[in-house]
């Protein structure tokens, strides 16, 4: 099973059917929405996820600072002259074990060659149904846990007799 996820960020955005919506509405909201869906992945899985965004601001090639306090998960930003499908490849390329990487883009190119290194690959919406299965998981599993239970009473391991005894015991009572 796949280990470390690498994402090509600005494809997922602009093919996924459940973002570019909100791409097209307000471009850094879709990112910062990209970014929470793959924190709730990994937290989720406990897998490890890159998202590789094409080289924009002062920290390219190195991870960023995201703000989600959330393990295993990474941003990178790629140098100016290097695209996030290079990126992805090179990384890919470089994985010792590639079986345990997952590839997510809708581009065919890079699904193509990362598949030909022996990496999985899954497509933009794919990956986002596949989060979208685990937050409805995670929130059928919260729903339970905030179920209340049946309350134990000593009435309930009573046999047919003592609970005749413990009825008339309460019917003195309210007199």
């Amino acid at each position: 099973m796949s280990e470390h996820y690498y994402i090509d960020g600005y494809n997922v955005l602009h093919m996924s059917a459940l973002l570019r919506p909100l791409l097209d509405a307000d471009f850094e909201a879709a990112r910062e929405a990209l970014i929470d869906k793959v924190a709730l992945f990994c937290t989720a899985t406990g897998k490890r996820a890159t998202i590789v965004f094409d080289g924009r601001g002062k920290h390219h090639g190195e991870p960023v600072a995201h703000g989600r306090g959330v393990a295993g998960l990474e941003v990178v930003y790629t140098p100016g002259r290097l695209t996030a499908d290079a990126y992805i490849e090179r990384l890919a390329y470089q994985a010792s074990e590639r079986r345990e990487v997952t590839v997510v883009s809708s581009d065919q190119g890079i699904r193509a060659l990362c598949r030909g290194l022996g990496t999985l690959v899954m497509d933009a919406d794919n990956f986002l149904n596949t989060v979208r299965s685990l937050r409805a998981e995670m929130d059928g599993a919260l729903e339970r846990r905030k179920a209340p239970e049946a309350i134990a009473r000593v009435e309930d391991g009573l046999d047919p007799e003592s609970l005749e005894k413990l009825q008339a015991l309460r019917n003195m009572l309210k007199k």
